[in-house]
């Protein structure tokens, strides 16, 4: 028994100890961090259905060539004021770059729109209210700060939902709270993006809204290996994730003294969106700092719209008569994120 153990016992000697990590929030107070997001998508549409009281209308033909593709770039530099408990309690944002470029594509015409947001080039305050329990956000500069609007800011493009809460080795796994998606999909919340030359319209933001607060979805990490870049130890974590949202939205009807130049009369339409996204890629954690440092993700998304109404009207014999019409348009394609943090 005594030869047995003997050489078990010199085997856990020698063995090398596996490599315990702390991910954890924990930058200095005073830490600036220039940080840029960059969202590019491409989508096509690959289905299109029609029905009347229930019964489908056939394909006449085949689909109609369509594409769109998407770019938004956002850029802030946070100054981290104060941090305790694993969170900025004040964090001074200013917003350096808005901005997202639309692209539709019907057969050979194209059409780009290009987005600002009122926010750039101002300022925000984030303060942390331990009994809420949540951020006040007011302006940090000399403009107002709407309060609708500043009830949909994020303070939080850190990724703290990334962290695991306990110490970690390579190979290791986690479950993720899929609302870490919210900060790649509304980097800093929802910034009230509108076409350049139009004034942002608050009912605009309902359906931005509900796509937050019905995110649903399941995802894990997995804490790849420690190594250094640029001579900072970092975390090197594969991130996957499944998400799936939505909205409701109501499209008021528009009768003949309500149209404007070049609009025609319309019932009111009722529109559904449903979103399915699967996410795959690589979050590099500054252990050194204690902050995020950069992210990469791939994601295959899907997006279906579905639009119902009633048509009304009178046959010769001036008897009433109504139709329930649906319409629904997929459209599938990939989104890559990326996001950068520079420490200054």
């Amino acid at each position: 028994m005594k030869l047995l153990l003997a050489p078990l016992a010199l085997l856990l000697l020698v063995a090398p100890a596996r490599e315990g990590v702390e991910l954890a929030y924990a930058p200095a107070e005073g830490t600036v961090l220039k940080r840029r997001f960059v969202a590019e998508a491409s989508y096509r549409l690959t289905d299109m259905t029609a029905s009347i009281d229930g019964e489908e209308v056939p394909h006449d033909g085949e689909l109609p060539e369509y594409a769109m593709s998407f770019v938004e770039r956002i850029a802030v530099t946070d100054t981290l004021e104060s941090v305790a408990d694993g969170r900025p309690t004040v964090l001074l944002r200013h917003f350096d770059e808005l901005g997202q470029e639309n692209t539709d594509r019907a057969g050979d015409e194209e059409r780009s729109v290009e987005y600002g947001s009122p926010l750039e080039g101002r300022a925000v305050r984030f303060t942390w209210d331990e009994d809420e329990q949540e951020y006040a956000v007011e302006a940090a500069d000399e403009e107002e700060l709407d309060e609708d609007l500043a009830a949909w800011l994020a303070e939080d493009l850190d990724l703290r939902r990334l962290l695991p809460g306990a110490e970690v080795e390579p190979g290791d796994e986690w479950e993720l709270d899929p609302k870490l998606y919210l900060a790649f999909m509304w980097p800093g919340g929802l910034l009230d993006f509108h076409p350049d030359g139009e004034e942002p319209d608050p009912e605009d933001r309902a359906p931005s809204r509900q796509t937050i607060e019905r995110l649903e979805g399941e995802g894990t990490a997995r804490l790849e290996d420690v190594r250094e870049e640029d001579g900072v130890r970092v975390a090197v974590i594969h991130v996957e994730l499944e998400i799936t949202t939505g909205s409701e939205s109501v499209l008021p009807a528009l009768e003949e003294d309500e149209l404007e130049e070049g609009q025609f009369p319309r019932p009111e339409i009722t529109i559904e969106v449903e979103i399915e996204r699967t996410l795959e890629g690589t979050i590099l954690w500054d252990l050194e700092h204690g902050h995020v440092l950069s992210a990469e993700l791939e994601c295959e998304a899907s997006r279906l719209v579905s639009e119902s109404w009633t048509l009304e009207g009178e046959t010769e014999e001036g008897e009433s008569v109504s139709a329930d019409v649906e319409q629904s348009r997929m459209m599938e394609g990939t989104v890559r994120y990326t996001a950068s943090i520079e420490r200054e």
